[in-house]
Parts: structure tokens; sequence; C-alpha cells
């Protein structure tokens, strides 16, 4: 209620200046004022699944949309769901040709899962205390601490822009992020290689902050434009680290025996210039770019809240401190033309350099460290764009691009540093000599070439070669029917890779149609088909002491992956003043593992899924300015998925740690209704 009442006022304070501009006379002000009611019904255990990213809760929606015009000055409301949880506020205006500005505020939910439960005390601060194995299993499920998963977003700032009449600008800018709530965590308890060891779910401390400042000054010509811009962003988290009071696994308490890391304060600058040079010579623009950033972070072991045996590790580090120090330098260059008559052209350059000084930390006398992490690179990708228009109004589109990706990494690393060489072309056709249809069609190839790049680089960066396919039609036979179809097809193949994925396949086609029956009647459909199927050769597992799978062979993986998706729509115009939509929508999601390894049975319930849609409203006219909504909208959403199958809190035995009931039952049925009024001025 409070921020309903909140977001109230500071919409009247927004809206005033409107009204006192709307008495002006000659002033053109008009816009939509939109105000409901909301009842939801759920049937879930969870519900996040239903309110994953907006808040659908009983209650108080609208929105409101102001313009306001006189002379060359301009001002300009939007503000969405005022009240809620994902309410946002955009204020702009100002005179044309000599300044501007803008205000936002917004929030978004991010709804991992709701009613979440642990065994673990300390919920929602940095410090847990974690019970053994034996006090988690006697203590009731039901008894467990309750929380939800749940991260709340806001985002506001403001802009503004000087010209004065003049080529001249200068805009500056101010922003800040700020994120709060808990988030899943998970980490080992008790020792890796023990048979005591086991997952614990736990949710993490969300608090940071995000401030941006944003600089730039620019020219605006007849035939040249330029501007040097310049952004500082500072990011604090007041969580920087979790610790653990663990006595998993033996009956005495440990005391503080474990601490994970988060994201460090860190600093971010960045410096970029641009310049456009426009009417040269064969009708040629160029674009020149370039730009430096630098981010710096450090954080240090006397910052974590250790006990003496914690330290006595700590101190066979190299270094106590990590300072992040990573460096990007970039550059561009441009020239699109038209040398001939009938052929356009365009050639680049683009540079990408990644310097990472950061910290080499080192443990085990040196034997390990984090060198890994530490990679650097160098990217250079040069290409051309060509496009050509041939008699019967089709045209000719071809391409080539050349990127070379040179790493390095520090000594000690595990990954090699080599650098990777691709070559890519691409071909097309577009006709539209018939006055019913348009046909286009486009065929891409990359080739990829590692050197010696190995494992345990990931797949994408070895050797491979990829074909993709594309196919268009627009299809208007008549002046009340149009309908489209397209179809893409993509063949990737990674020739050297081993332990890992071999190949990815992907197929899908989309077909949508739009038919005006009459002045009152349109019904509008779609029905789409996707596939998704890739193969890994896996070597013989390295089986754990606690399990009792084992293989000795090399193996297949293949995953399989199929989605439909159809719908239709109609609207009616019943009367002049009486008008009816529905929509409905299905999708559905069907995955599969196969394994060649007799060892492990295929799996058909992988990641499988269908969600239906309907919404149905009827709008009534009462006048020209005034429109009243009722709506009503139905969703209804089930998972299946082997991981979830039979979930248990304390999976398997006592001692192999304890889930917090996320992602235990994402299916949900909802029905909304509501009821709108609109008044348009």
């Amino acid at each position: 209620m409070i921020k309903k009442v909140y977001s109230a006022v500071v919409l009247l304070t927004l809206v005033t200046p409107v009204a006192a501009f709307a008495v002006e006379e000659a002033a053109d002000v008009h816009g939509l004022i939109e105000l409901g009611v909301r009842g939801v019904s759920s049937t879930s255990s969870d519900g996040a699944a239903f309110q994953e990213f907006r808040d659908m809760s009983d209650g108080v929606m609208g929105q409101v949309q102001l313009d306001a015009f006189k002379g060359n000055y301009h001002f300009q409301l939007d503000t969405e769901n005022p009240g809620t949880d994902d309410q946002s506020f955009q204020v702009k205006g100002g005179e044309y040709g000599s300044f501007k500005y803008k205000f936002n505020y917004s929030e978004m939910l991010h709804n991992y899962g709701f009613d979440a439960v642990s065994p673990a005390t300390g919920i929602g601060t940095s410090h847990l205390i974690i019970p053994t194995a034996a006090a988690a299993a006697a203590l009731p499920v039901s008894q467990w601490t309750k929380f939800d998963y749940s991260v709340n977003h806001k985002t506001y700032g403001g802009e503004l822009e000087l010209s004065l009449n003049s080529p001249f600008y200068v805009k500056a800018g101010v922003e800040r992020r700020e994120q709060n709530g808990l988030r899943p965590y998970s980490f080992y308890l008790g020792q890796m290689a023990s048979a005591n060891r086991g997952i614990a779910e736990v949710p993490e401390p969300i608090s940071t902050t995000t401030d941006n400042l944003n600089l730039k000054v620019g020219y605006v010509g007849e035939t040249i434009s330029t501007s040097l811009s310049g952004t500082l962003s500072s990011f604090t988290n007041d969580n920087k680290f979790m610790d653990y009071a663990n006595s998993w696994g033996n009956g005495t308490t440990q005391g503080i025996d474990r601490t994970d890391a988060f994201s460090p304060d860190n600093d971010y600058g960045k410096l970029a210039a641009d310049l456009s040079w426009r009417d040269l010579p064969l009708a040629s623009v160029l674009a020149v770019g370039a730009s430096y950033s630098h981010m710096k972070s450090s954080i240090a072991a006397s910052e974590v809240n250790a006990t003496a045996a914690t330290w006595t590790l700590f101190n066979t580090l190299n270094r106590t401190t990590f300072e992040g120090d990573t460096n990007y330098t970039s550059a561009s260059v441009s020239l699109a033309s038209n040398p001939v008559d009938k052929l356009d052209s365009k050639v680049y350059y683009r540079y990408l350099k990644k310097d990472n000084n950061s910290s080499l930390i080192s443990y085990n006398s040196g034997a390990t460290s984090n060198a890994d992490l530490l990679a650097s690179y160098q990217k250079d990708d040069v290409g051309i764009d060509l496009g050509y228009r041939l008699p019967n109004k089709t045209k000719l589109e071809a391409g080539y691009e050349y990127l070379n990706m040179d790493r390095s990494t520090l000594e000690g690393a595990g990954i090699p540093a080599d650098s990777t060489k691709d070559n890519s072309v691409y071909v097309g056709l577009k006709n539209s000599a018939l006055d019913w249809m348009t046909a286009k069609i486009r065929y891409k190839h990359l080739k990829r070439n590692s050197d010696d790049l190995g494992t345990p680089t990931t797949f994408y960066y070895q050797d491979q070669s990829s074909d993709e396919w594309k196919v268009g039609f627009d299809f208007y036979p008549t002046e009340t029917l149009d309908w489209g179809l397209s179809f893409a097809y993509k063949d990737i193949n990674y020739e050297a890779s081993t332990d890992t994925i071999q190949n990815d396949k992907r197929k899908n086609v989309y077909l949508d149609a739009t038919w005006h029956a009459s002045t009152m009647v349109t019904l509008t459909g779609f029905v789409g088909y996707e596939t998704t199927k890739n193969d890994a050769n896996r070597i013989a597992l390295a089986v754990p002491a606690d399990t009792s799978a084992a293989t000795t062979t090399p193996y297949v993986l293949s995953n399989d992956d199929n989605f439909w998706t159809y719908g239709l729509a109609a609207n009616l115009a019943a009367t002049e003043k009486l008008t009816f939509n529905l929509a409905w929508q299905y999708q559905k999601s069907n995955g599969q593992v196969d394994f060649s390894e007799p060892t492990f049975p295929s799996n058909t319930e992988s990641d499988d899924y269908t969600k239906n849609t309907l919404e149905a409203k009827a709008i009534y006219a009462i006048d020209p300015k005034l429109k009243m909504t009722v709506g009503y909208m139905y969703e209804k959403f089930k998972y299946q998925d082997v991981n979830y199958t039979n979930y248990s809190y304390q999976p398997v035995a006592a001692n192999q740690g304890f889930y917090s009931g996320l992602n235990a039952d994402p299916n949900y049925e909802a029905n909304v209704g509501y009821l709108l009024v609109s008044y348009g001025f």
C-alpha cells in the first residue's frame, strides 16, 4: 500500500507540469489514461514460474501516456503499472534544436522460486550455520526456515543534452542500478573425496549498487559528424563473501571452515571517439571509431571472517590480495560506397585487444594457480559486403569475412595459447518481380582453423565447419489475405574435438497468415517447428568412489530437442462500439538424451514442457474518448525433467546434502480477470 500511495504522489508530481503546460494558449496536449483492477487465481505449490519476470498479483493496474507540444517545446510522460513491483516511469522533453532532457525509473523482479526452505540458519545474511547431517535428518522439512528466491532490480537516472541551436552538443547522464534479494547458490558439504560429501542449496544474499556517469561532446555538420564520450562506473557489493559454520560429516562444530567469494567491488572507465564523413567520391561514407576501457577490482583475504586453520591455508598462497586489472582497446574503420550504378559496397576492419594483467595466485607450492583464468587475446576482423541490383526486381548480395583471434596465457596455464582463423562467405538473392510474392534465399559457410588449439579448450574455439541456409516467402495473393513461410537450417561440424560435442544441427520452419475476412472480422494464425540435435563423444568415465555407475569404454551422448508452437487470433467488430479479441497459443518442447553406453539408460524426460495461453477481451467504446475493457487470461504450464522426478529435499541419504525446493514443482495453472477504463484525449 505504501508503494502504491508513493507512486500516485510521484505520478501527480509528474503530471502537474503538463497540466500547467496545457492551459497555455496554442498548446497541443494529448494522451491516454488507463485505470483498472485485476484478480488472479493460481493453482501452484510455487507460482514463481508464472511471475518470473512480472508482477501478476491482485490489485490495481494501469498506465498513463501524455504528450504536450507548443512551438519548439515538447514534454512526454510514460508510466506503466504504477505501484506494482514491475512499474516504470519516464519523463522527457525539451526544445527542439536547443536542449532536451530525460528522467526514468523502473523496477523489475526476478522470481526464481517461492516458499523455499533450508535447515540452515542465518538465511539472508552472509553467515550460514549448517547443522550436522543427523540434525538435518531429524528436523522435519516443515520446520525448516522458509524464504523466497527473489531479486528486485531498480534503475533510475537522468540525462541532459544541450546544443543551443548550434552544430555542437554536450550530453551528460547519470544512472544508478540496485539489486536486492536472495538468489540460488550451491556448494559442497564435507570433503569432496569423502562419502560424507553432499550438496547444499542455499540462498545467496544480493545487495549491489552500480553508479554510472556518462559524458559526451560532439559535432554534427553537413558532411562530418564526430564525438568524444566517456563513461565512469562504480560497482559495490555489500556481500563479497559468504561463510559457513559447517559440521557436516562429523558430530562436532568446526566453526567457520568455508568461505566463498562473490563479485568484488570494481571501477570501470571507458573513453571512446568516432567520426563519420559523408559525401565523399563515389557516394561514399567513411566511419572511424576507437575506444579504450579499463576495469579495476581488489579482494583481500584479510576481509574474510576466517579461522586460524583457514589462515594457515591462506599463508600457502603466493599473495593474499587479488588485484583485478583488465583493459580493452578497440578500433574500427568502414567505407560504404556506390562505385557504379546498381552496385553497393562496404569494406571494414575491426580490432579488439584484451589485456588481462590481474594477479596470479598460486598454491600447492606453486604447482596450481589461476593462470587459466588470466587469458588475453587480440581479434582482427576484415571483410567486404556487396549488393548488386539485377533485372526483374532482383538483388544479389555477397560477402567475405576473415577473423583472426590470437590468444595468450600465462606460464603454467592448462589452456593452450594459440590462434583461430575464421573464413566465412555468404551469398543471397531477393526477388519481388511478382506483385503477389517476395522471395529470398541466403547461404553462409564458415571454416575455422584452430591450429594446435586442443583439449581442454572449449569446443566452440576448435576446428569447425558450418553451413547455414535461410529461405523465406511472403505471399499476398489478394487484398484480404497475406501469409509468409520461412525455413532455416544450420549444421556445425566440430572436426577435431575430443570428449566433447561433435556436431550440432538445427532446423526451424514457421508459417503465418492473416485474413481480413470482412470489415468486421480479421483472423490470424501461425505454426512453427524447431529441432536441435547434437552428438558428443565421451571418454571413459572416472567414477567417484560413492557411486556405483561405471564405464570403462568411450561412449556417444546424443541430445534431441523438438519444439512445436501454434496459435490463432481473431478480432471481431460486433458493432460500431463493441469489439471482441480472442488469442490462443500453444507451445510444446520435447527433449531426449540417448547414451551408447549401456550403463546409462536413455531419457525421454529431458527439459520437456507444454504451455497453453488464452486471452479474451471485450472492448466497449462508451464515446470516442472513453473505453471500457473486460478481459480474461488463462495460462497453464507443465514441466518434466528427469533431474526433478521424485524430488527429495534430502536426496538418497541424509549425509548427501539438502535441497531447498527450487524447481521442485514449477507447474502452474492461472486464471486472470481484469477490468480497465481508458480515456484518450
